[in-house]
């Protein structure tokens, strides 16, 4: 076991932060060392950048961005989880001096990579494939199936099409180059959409490398007026939240039991506690939606006449089926539980035929409970009401309508969409509060005087006002120049300038700004809320300011960038480059 009082750190280091891939594999990691506050956590992350023109501007900004992965070796870090969907197409002697000449001794655990005599998690891409596939072919009689492919670069993208072409001929169908067309696995990919439909105008069903493409693919099929599950079958992978929200919503292979980020996780804490590990897979199964309804199981008049324990976990799995990756603290409510309590004294109550008003009030309060404590995070909007409407169907049919509990399925729905309601409303007046408090940073930060010493102290002094939630600011003593080639980019001493806290800006005084490098995400001034962290690099051109360091949320992640990238701006407009 980590014996001691210092904690240990994790990093996290990935590529493109933003996409929904990433969402889902960082809950996932969080998960997975939720119930160790012996363990810090901050994600690295850069960019993904196959471009190598120096005239191309996108490529520029992306090189010098991806400097914040200097911070893996001149940071503490005490074990890393590597995810880099490119992984496989860096050069070896850059993965040999990156990751174990820079950290030689430090615990690593690669995901989505199959690095020699190294730790790798991978997903088991054929079990899911091959799932869907099949009960294209041989349930719905489907003859062309074509793929919406990905990169070359990335190792699941070579593999998924190997599958795929290997399922078509082993269940009867040839696999040609004009069944399959290659995207950057982005949202992007309208045009690599439209030629393979332009190219098979007779094709039943399309795969998608990722649930991203099929983004691309919805778009492409809109304009020839063509509906995902009606004109042709669509499926992805990943599983991410994204394919919930679709609309259709997406059928996508997804982990069966345990996510990569949760077993990956897992692997690298018992590295750290000194236990022998092996690379594992990630099975995977086919989670069916509207764009190809797909039901493993029925819920049969025996199972729920019996109320059997079992039975009524599975169905609590098969709706809220991300709770088993995304678990709770143990200060929350246990939904699985209290699902468990509400649906089990329905079932008795059908099964004797009688629900009283007390027993109902009682079971409705649950329900409320219930719901208050977030169950609709766990689950996709319709495949929820899809769930209700069975579960309610088939207890009609073997038990015959009651009132009470026909009020209850109604009272579910009702407060399933007053929660997602509630959700957007929230969400939009979060964004709003936002735009305004950055215009506010905007307006109070402008360099009137041109004195650039007050201006950099007036950038300080509304750090609070960006939007960002928990937050704190390092700055280098003077801009770090770019260099690709400089293995030792950052100076040894970097300053915290100020932390924002539920709201609450501190200003350290300047004896106290001075710090290591390498003890900057265990600064002891640091609060509580940053034992899970993301950084984001603050620069301009080719000047390095600093970074910011923001608690691990998902609302810090989407404008994390986007904040420092204009933090940045406003630090060399404002001439204070030398402060």
């Amino acid at each position: 076991m980590i014996t001691g009082k210092e904690k240990k750190t994790i990093a996290l280091v990935m590529e493109n932060i933003f996409t929904d891939f990433a969402h889902e594999f960082i809950t996932n990691v969080l998960s997975g060392v939720s119930a160790r506050d012996d363990i810090d956590l901050v994600v690295i992350a850069g960019k993904y950048d196959g471009g190598s023109d120096l005239s191309d501007n996108s490529h520029r900004y992306r090189r010098i961005y991806n400097s914040i992965y200097n911070l893996e070796s001149c940071c503490d870090i005490d074990g890393v989880i590597i995810c880099l969907g490119s992984m496989a197409y860096i050069d070896k002697e850059q993965i040999i001096a990156r990751f174990f000449k820079g950290m030689e001794n430090v615990p690593k655990v690669f995901a989505i990579a199959d690095i020699e005599n190294c730790v790798c998690v991978n997903y088991d891409n054929a079990g899911g494939i091959r799932e869907a596939v099949e009960y294209l072919v041989n349930a719905l009689g489907v003859k062309k199936i074509c793929m919406l492919g990905g990169r070359e670069d990335n190792p699941d993208s070579v593999k998924r099409k190997e599958i795929f072409a290997d399922c078509l001929n082993d269940n009867g169908l040839s696999f040609d180059e004009s069944l399959y067309e290659a995207t950057d696995m982005s949202m992007n990919s309208i045009g690599e959409a439209r030629a393979l439909l332009k190219r098979n105008p007779d094709v039943k069903a399309v795969f998608c490398v990722n649930d991203a493409t099929a983004v691309s693919l919805y778009n492409a099929m809109e304009e020839e007026g063509l509906v995902p599950g009606k004109d042709i079958y669509v499926f992805g992978f990943d599983n991410t939240k994204m394919a919930g929200r679709m609309n259709p919503t997406l059928a996508s292979v997804g982990a069966a039991d345990v996510t990569m980020g949760q077993k990956a996780a897992e692997l690298l804490i018992n590295m750290m506690d000194g236990y022998e590990v092996s690379s594992e897979l990630i099975p995977t199964k086919l989670y069916g939606r509207e764009s190809l309804d797909y039901e493993m199981y029925e819920y049969t008049t025996k199972e729920m006449q019996e109320v059997d324990a079992d039975f009524i976990y599975r169905m609590f799995d098969d709706c809220f089926y991300r709770y088993r990756y995304e678990m709770p603290g143990s200060d929350e409510v246990d939904i699985r539980r209290l699902f468990f309590e509400f649906m089990g004294r329905i079932l008795s109550c059908m099964r004797n035929r009688y629900m009283s008003q007390e027993e109902f009030e009682e079971i409705k309060e649950l329900v409320d409970i219930f719901f208050v404590n977030g169950a609709m995070n766990y689950t996709d909007a319709k495949k929820f009401l899809k769930s209700v409407d069975r579960i309610q169907g088939s207890i009609n049919v073997s038990c015959g309508p009651n009132i009470f509990v026909n009020r209850l399925f109604t009272h579910m729905k009702d407060c399933a969409i007053l929660s997602i309601s509630r959700s957007l409303i929230k969400e939009s007046d979060k964004n709003l509060r936002e735009r305004n408090m950055f215009r506010y940073f905007m307006v109070e930060s402008t360099n009137y005087d041109n004195k650039s010493d007050s201006f950099f102290n007036n950038l300080i002094q509304n750090f609070d006002k960006l939007g960002l939630g928990n937050s704190a600011l390092y700055t280098f003593e003077k801009p770090v120049m770019f260099d690709p080639d400089k293995s030792d980019l950052f100076p040894e001493t970097i300053y915290l300038r100020c932390i924002n806290k539920n709201g609450n800006l501190a200003i350290l005084p300047r004896e106290r700004q001075c710090g290591s490098t390498r003890k900057m995400f265990n600064r002891n001034m640091l609060p509580g809320v940053f034992s899970r962290s993301v950084v984001f690099p603050v620069f301009y051109r080719e000047s390095i300011y600093g970074f910011i360091l923001c608690e691990l949320t998902f609302e810090n992640i989407d404008s994390g960038e986007y904040v420092a990238d204009q933090l940045g701006r406003a630090i060399f407009l404002g001439g204070a480059d030398n402060e």
